[in-house]
């Protein structure tokens, strides 16, 4: 019996295509060229470390966007503090596919500033 041409061939695909892949290579580099530009020379401010975070975390999720991965949900956290001589320990834990999620990391420090991204990638099927 043939199949009737309303139930054609499925067009939803279950994994990405090659180049559209996360790459974290690729996300770690939009990441550290973000952070030296924006906190190059800067000082650490109270005041206004929240609203940098959240610059950096829109500037990086629009440049990772440009990398054309359509099918993938970007979340990106930026944590940033006074460099006081602490230490900062930034974990998380997924619950995803292992062969097509994935994250990039990057930390910065200059001065008295200190920042850490991670920018995680799902792949939405």
């Amino acid at each position: 019996m043939a199949v009737p041409p309303e139930y054609g061939i499925s067009a939803h695909r279950t994994e990405p295509k090659e180049e559209e892949k996360f790459y974290p290579a690729q996300v770690k580099r939009i990441v550290n060229d973000v952070l030296q530009d924006k906190l190059e020379g800067k000082s650490y401010d109270n005041a206004t470390a929240q609203q940098l975070a959240l610059e950096i975390s829109n500037i990086v999720k629009i440049r990772c966007k440009n990398l054309r991965m359509p099918r993938y949900k970007l979340i990106v956290q930026t944590f940033i503090g006074e460099n006081m001589g602490q230490g900062l320990r930034v974990a998380s834990k997924c619950l995803w596919n292992a062969k097509f999620d994935n994250y990039a990391s990057h930390s910065y420090q200059s001065g008295n500033i200190f920042a850490v991204v991670i920018v995680f990638g799902s792949y939405y099927e």
